[in-house]
């Protein structure tokens, strides 16, 4: 079975990468799983996980999937029409709760529309198959019919699902490593591999021990130069978290509440690199500079946007 899996996984063509989410559905669900037996498993609990993932691949974090936009998987497509291709600052959970109706129109639409080819696809070589499905193969041989509703699942085979959960780690890294040789190609992104890997909300670090080291930098909000007295100080990824994906002094500044809302996931105005570059230069921060400009130029391409100036009252603050 492990040569089934790293066939179907790691070789062949690969028009989206559907095959990664079903591999990660299998996987994640065979290891919660207690007892050994064969299990019956709809599409819509696939479909549910397949929204998961994808979700946070467009709305989190942005990945492209394809350069060419008309290309784009239909599940990126159906995540785009019911929640839009702005960043989401929310959390998954937060955003659907009171959106129930379009995630259960979305998740239906993803098991009408995406498991056409990557449910009969998706099997191991010979007698022992990693689960029974019921799409008819066409006469041509080349495209698969899906099923009636009533046999909208898949049978887990015992063996498959017990290989599965005793391989869980090993299986997990293949797969992960090659979702990501496959996206790399289209994205500018760093920290792909943590990012696939998690494909959740995240738990972020508190930033306060920063607080103390950037008010001894400038006691004025790094954005519109407001001084913080009696206002509350926050902490800014200067290059959004969701695509930097990590907390590093380079990257923070000082901001008031005012400015911290309006930028929130964004990129500050292209003048405010300057700005942070000299101020990483006056204290010690050189060796990162040389990456700024590189980071808010792919950060910009990946699809985060750019906040209008007259937001951040640039002209004060500059």
């Amino acid at each position: 079975m492990e040569h089934a899996f790293i066939k179907y996984v790691a070789k062949g063509s690969n028009s989206n990468t559907y095959k990664f989410a079903l591999a990660k559905f299998l996987l994640d669900y065979s290891r919660s799983k207690k007892i050994i037996s064969d299990c019956t498993i709809s599409y819509n609990e696939i479909a549910t996980k397949f929204l998961e993932y994808y979700w946070f691949q467009e709305c989190k974090y942005k990945f492209k999937q394809d350069f060419n936009k008309d290309k784009m998987p239909v599940v990126i497509r159906l995540i785009q029409k019911y929640c839009g291709t702005e960043y989401i600052p929310e959390t998954y959970e937060k955003y659907f709760q009171d959106k129930k109706d379009i995630q259960k129109k979305l998740i239906s639409d993803i098991e009408k529309q995406c498991f056409k080819d990557v449910i009969p696809r998706f099997q191991s070589d010979g007698e022992n198959p990693f689960y029974m499905h019921f799409h008819q193969i066409s006469e041509s041989e080349r495209k698969f019919m899906p099923p009636q509703t009533e046999k909208r699942h898949i049978i887990l085979n015992y063996k498959a699902l017990s290989f599965f959960k005793e391989e869980y780690e090993t299986l997990t890294k293949i797969l992960i490593l090659e979702w990501a040789k496959f996206l790399e190609k289209t994205n500018f992104t760093p920290r792909l591999i943590s990012k696939i890997e998690l494909m959740k909300d995240p738990k972020r670090n508190s930033l306060n021990k920063f607080r103390k080291i950037l008010l001894e930098m400038d006691n004025k909000c790094f954005y519109c130069g407001e001084s913080f007295d009696n206002k509350t100080i926050h902490i800014d990824h200067f290059i959004p978290w969701s695509y930097i994906y990590e907390d590093e002094i380079w990257n923070l500044v000082q901001a008031c509440s005012n400015c911290n809302l309006i930028k929130s996931d964004a990129l500050p105005p292209k003048q405010y690199i300057q700005k942070i570059t000299t101020r990483n230069e006056n204290h010690g921060l050189l060796k990162w500079n040389r990456d700024i400009n590189e980071y808010y130029e792919n950060c910009f391409k990946a699809g985060f946007k750019i906040i209008n100036e007259e937001k951040l009252e640039c002209k004060s603050a500059i």
